[in-house]
């Protein structure tokens, strides 16, 4: 059996802000959708960060909606996890979920197995870093009920970071993860990785398209081959991802570079992104800039200021990024800001929250985890 396997679409990303780069991220799923209906796959497996947030606007829901069921008209099941950006801090009903109410698609994050054809797939929704010791038991307890079920391939789906792949999103090790599968279906990291495991391969396909400018410039999804008892993967790139460009210079010499740059020549459909960081002793306007290369690139000047080595901000930052990089000033460490905002946020909104919010303060110190 060959199954496709895909994740970190973040469909709805730029939504409202940018429609060129909104539609970068619905390009790379419908081609990706496109790619493994060509190949015939018989299942497709999205590990999470399906949306880009948790409140989507409806054009990301309608993709979503509109690849899932052409994979479903062509008999081939959709089977995904959530993300944190699927999640909202608010307890609510993810989005993604509404594909499996319409019965176009199969939700594995409960860690109950599912069968399709002789395939046991079972999985896991994201847990953060203060639920490490949660999730270690977790997934034991998914890979004994996988193992009582008949099924000749076992594939684990994950949104989590493997400790040493990455400097922040690293939730657990390979030793946490029991070796009774065979396709480990990873999610979360950007960056197209491979790794055995026991007898079986694991992989993380990458993003759909690269969401920041530090992951890399190509994109994948996985065409897993399931057929033998030694899996293989075939990586197939996605043409449909916007290329980008990166320039360093100081502010004297930026009419210069402009000028060089509008007159390149880019190949493909879809101008790049350019990134142009400045070095000045004091901030000035990007626009006139901006204006001048607006035809052959979709720009972003940022400002870096020489006596203090800082950016200078245009534009409102990511409130919920910027809410927990607060956080972390404030408490001193990422996870009491994952705790006050993930935890015990949801325990205040609920009717009784007093009781609850105690009761979860009193066993994370217990735990060791407020100290």
């Amino acid at each position: 059996m060959i199954i496709g396997h895909l994740s970190d679409t973040h469909l709805g990303a730029y939504a409202g802000k940018d429609k060129e780069r909104e539609q970068d991220y619905y390009d790379a799923f419908q081609e990706a959708v496109e790619i493994f209906i060509r190949e015939h796959v018989k299942l497709v497996i999205h590990s999470g960060d399906i949306l880009d947030s948790s409140k989507p606007y409806g054009t990301a829901m309608r993709v979503l909606a509109e690849g899932v069921k052409r994979l479903d008209e062509r008999g081939i099941r959709f089977v995904f996890t959530l993300g944190e950006h699927d999640i909202s801090n608010v307890p609510s009903t993810p989005h993604p979920y509404i594909l499996d109410v319409l019965g176009i698609a199969n939700y594995v994050g409960t860690g109950e197995p599912l069968v399709i054809g002789d395939v046991v797939i079972a999985g896991l929704h994201k847990y953060k870093k203060v639920e490490r010791e949660e999730l270690r038991k977790k997934i034991k307890e998914v890979a004994n009920r996988a193992k009582r079920v008949d099924g000749r391939r076992r594939v684990l789906v994950l949104h989590q970071g493997l400790i040493g792949l990455h400097e922040f999103a690293g939730e657990i090790s390979k030793d946490d993860i029991p070796t009774d599968f065979d396709y480990y279906a990873m999610g979360h990291i950007h960056v197209s990785y491979e790794f055995r495991h026991g007898n079986g391969l694991g992989s993380y396909p990458g993003a759909t398209h690269w969401v920041d400018w530090n992951d890399p410039e190509t994109s994948f999804v996985n065409l897993v081959d399931l057929s033998s008892d030694d899996p293989k993967i075939n990586k197939v790139r996605l043409e449909s991802v916007r290329p980008r460009m990166e320039r360093h210079v100081r502010f004297e010499a930026l009419e210069t570079l402009v000028r060089e740059l509008t007159s390149l020549k880019h190949k493909g459909h879809k101008k790049p992104c350019l990134l142009i960081r400045a070095e000045t002793s004091r901030p000035f306007d990007p626009k006139p800039f901006e204006d001048s290369l607006s035809a052959s690139y979709i720009v972003d000047i940022k400002q870096v200021l020489k006596e203090v080595g800082r950016e200078v901000l245009h534009e409102a930052p990511e409130m919920d990024a910027e809410l927990r990089r607060l956080a972390e000033v404030v408490l001193g460490s990422s996870e009491k800001a994952e705790f006050v905002l993930f935890e015990l946020l949801k325990a205040l909104n609920d009717e009784d929250w007093r009781k609850g919010a105690l009761e979860i303060i009193w066993r994370t110190f217990k735990e060791g985890r407020l100290k």
